[in-house]
């Protein structure tokens, strides 16, 4: 490859940039990933719910009394 700039100057056998395959390192990259990295956002969501849902039972009442009355 020969690159002519200005008055008959040459750069022979040049690489510009670097040249690879966008296609191929996307591939490997998702290959290696988990759930938790391709999906974030609904990983959050899916744990916030579930301790939503934790903190719903009767037995967190009793728990919140004791520090309540902990720091009167």
């Amino acid at each position: 490859m020969t690159i002519n700039i200005g008055n008959k100057n040459k750069i022979k056998k040049s690489n510009i940039g670097h040249q690879f395959t966008s296609n191929n390192a996307q591939n490997q990259v998702t290959q290696n990933q988990t759930l938790f990295e391709k999906h974030p956002v609904l990983i959050s969501f899916l744990i916030s719910f579930v301790a939503g849902f934790i903190m719903l039972f009767s037995f967190w009442e009793t728990v919140i009394n004791w520090i309540e009355n902990y720091f009167k």
